[in-house]
C-alpha cells in the first residue's frame, strides 16, 4: 500500500503546477461527476426498460425540440461572466466582479423570458411540425419553463467557478443528480409507461433543482461578496460593448453547437420513425457517458485558462495542455477497443434485447465521444481565449458537414447514419479548434474578442 502511495506521489510530481491546479480544481467536480454519471446511468436503464423504445423516443424527440430552440435565446451569458470576471478578479476589483454578475443575472432573465414565449408560440401554432406523437402541448411549455431556470442557474454555477468554488458547486450538484433520480425513478415505478406522469417528475425535478442551486450559491458568495453588493453596473460599462460582442457571438455558436448534438435526433425523427429515435438516444446516452471523466477538467480548466490567458501566460498552457492529453490518450484506446468486442453484450445486458440494434450506433458515437475526450480543452481554449468569430464558422461549416452526411446515410443506415453525421461534425470541429488554438498561442497576441 505503501508503495502504491508513493508512485502516485511520483507521478503528480511529474505535472506541471498549471495541470496539478487542474486536478486539484477538478477533484471535487470529478466525484460529483462520478455520482452523476452513476445516477443518469441507473436512470437510463430504468426509463429505456419501463418506457420502451417507443415512448422514450417520444420524450427524446420532445426534449431536443425545447432544448434545441431554446437554446437560441439562451445567450450562454455565463461564459462571458467568467471570462470578463476573471480580469476584474486578477485586477482585485470584486465590486466589478459583483456588477458583472448582477448584469448577467438580468440578461439571464429576459432571455429565459423570452424563450419560453418564443416556444409556447411553436408549439402552439406549429406542434405537428416538429414532433410527430400525439399532442403534449402543455407537458412541452412546462418542460420549457423548467428549463429556463437553467439560464439563471447557469450565472449561480458560473459565479462559483469564477471564485474557484468547485467544492461548493459540485456538492451543489451531487445534491441535485440525488433528488432528480429519486423523483424520477420513483415515478417510473408507481406509474410505470405513463409518458405524462414521467414528464412531470422530470419537470418537478428541474424546480427543485434550481431552487437548491440559487439558494446555496447565494449562502457561498454573499459573505465574501457582502461589501459591494451595492455595486452598481454602470461600473462595468467600458466593458459592455466587448461583453455584447463575446456573448452574443459566443451564444449564437453555442447554439448551432446544441442544434448540431440535438439536430441529429431531430432529422432522425424527420426522417425515420419514434422508435428508431429511442434507439438512437440511447446509444447516444450510454457512448457519451464516458465524458464524465472530462467533464469536470472541462469544468474546471475554462476559467483557469481565462485567467492564464489574462495574465499571458501562454507557455503554462501549452505545458499543461501537452501533459493532460497524453494522459488521457491510452484509457481512451483502452475503452474504445474493449467496447468494440463487448457491444453487443453491453446493450442487450443493460437495455434488453429490443434496443440490440443500438450496439453499431454505440460504436460510432463512442469514437466521437472519446476524441471529445481526449481534447477536452480545446474549446474551452477557443472561448478563453475570445475566438468568437472562428468558433461560429467552425460549428457553422460542422453543421453543414454532418447535416449532408446523415441525410445521404440515414435511408439505408437508420441511427448508424446519424451517428456517422454527427461523428463527422465533431472531427471537423476538433480539427478546426486546435489549429486555431495552437496558432494563437505560438504566433498572435491575444485580444478580448475577435
Amino acid at each position: 500500500m505503501a508503495n502504491l502511495s508513493d508512485s502516485f506521489k511520483k507521478l503528480f510530481k511529474r505535472f506541471d503546477p498549471e495541470s496539478k491546479n487542474l486536478l486539484k480544481n477538478s477533484s471535487w467536480v470529478t466525484v460529483a461527476n462520478t455520482l452523476g454519471a452513476l445516477f443518469a446511468f441507473i436512470k437510463t436503464i430504468a426509463i429505456t426498460r419501463i418506457l420502451g423504445a417507443e415512448l422514450f423516443g417520444t420524450y427524446a424527440l420532445a426534449i431536443a425540440f425545447i432544448i434545441t430552440t431554446q437554446e437560441f435565446l439562451r445567450l450562454n451569458i455565463s461564459m462571458g461572466l467568467i471570462r470578463y470576471g476573471a480580469i476584474y478578479a486578477s485586477e482585485d476589483r470584486k465590486d466589478e466582479v459583483v456588477a458583472i454578475i448582477k448584469f448577467s443575472l438580468g440578461l439571464s432573465t429576459i432571455s429565459a423570458i423570452l424563450s419560453i414565449f418564443v416556444l409556447g408560440l411553436i408549439t402552439v401554432f406549429s406542434y405537428s411540425t416538429f414532433i410527430k406523437a400525439p399532442d403534449l402541448t402543455i407537458y412541452i411549455i412546462a418542460f420549457a419553463i423548467a428549463n429556463s431556470l437553467n439560464f439563471i442557474d447557469a450565472i449561480s454555477k458560473a459565479s462559483l467557478k469564477l471564485f474557484y468554488k468547485f467544492k461548493t458547486n459540485s456538492i451543489i450538484q451531487m445534491i441535485m443528480d440525488t433528488l432528480e433520480t429519486t423523483i424520477v425513478i420513483s415515478t417510473l415505478f408507481i406509474y410505470g409507461a405513463n409518458l405524462e406522469a414521467f414528464f412531470t417528475a422530470v419537470i418537478s425535478a428541474r424546480i427543485l433543482n434550481s431552487i437548491t442551486c440559487n439558494i446555496a450559491a447565494y449562502r457561498e458568495l454573499s459573505f465574501e461578496l457582502k461589501p459591494y453588493l451595492d455595486s452598481k453596473v454602470k461600473l462595468i460599462h467600458y466593458h459592455k460593448n466587448e461583453f455584447f460582442t463575446y456573448i452574443f457571438g459566443n451564444s449564437l455558436s453555442s447554439s448551432l453547437k446544441v442544434f448540431m448534438n440535438q439536430g441529429d435526433v431531430l432529422l432522425l425523427g424527420n426522417m425515420g420513425t419514434t422508435s428508431a429515435v429511442g434507439i438512437y438516444a440511447t446509444a447516444k446516452k450510454l457512448a457519451y457517458s464516458v465524458l464524465t471523466l472530462t467533464d469536470p477538467l472541462a469544468s474546471s480548466i475554462f476559467p483557469q485558462l481565462s485567467h492564464l490567458i489574462a495574465s499571458k501566460d501562454h507557455l503554462k498552457i501549452k505545458v499543461m495542455i501537452k501533459k493532460i492529453t497524453g494522459i488521457m490518450l491510452i484509457p481512451s484506446f483502452a475503452v474504445l477497443i474493449i467496447c468494440f468486442f463487448l457491444k453487443d453484450i453491453i446493450i442487450d445486458f443493460l437495455f434488453g434485447k429490443e434496443f440490440i440494434a443500438a450496439a453499431e450506433p454505440f460504436m460510432i458515437l463512442l469514437i466521437c465521444a472519446l476524441q471529445g475526450a481526449v481534447f477536452f480543452w480545446a474549446l474551452p481554449l477557443i472561448q478563453s481565449m475570445g475566438l468568437i468569430k472562428k468558433r461560429f464558422l467552425v460549428y457553422l461549416s460542422a453543421i453543414i458537414i454532418g447535416g449532408i452526411t446523415s441525410i445521404l446515410l440515414i435511408p439505408s443506415w437508420n441511427e448508424s447514419g446519424a451517428a456517422l453525421g454527427l461523428l463527422a461534425a465533431n472531427l471537423f470541429i476538433t480539427f478546426r479548434f486546435l489549429q486555431a488554438g495552437y496558432y494563437e498561442l505560438n504566433h498572435k497576441s491575444i485580444s478580448p474578442t475577435k
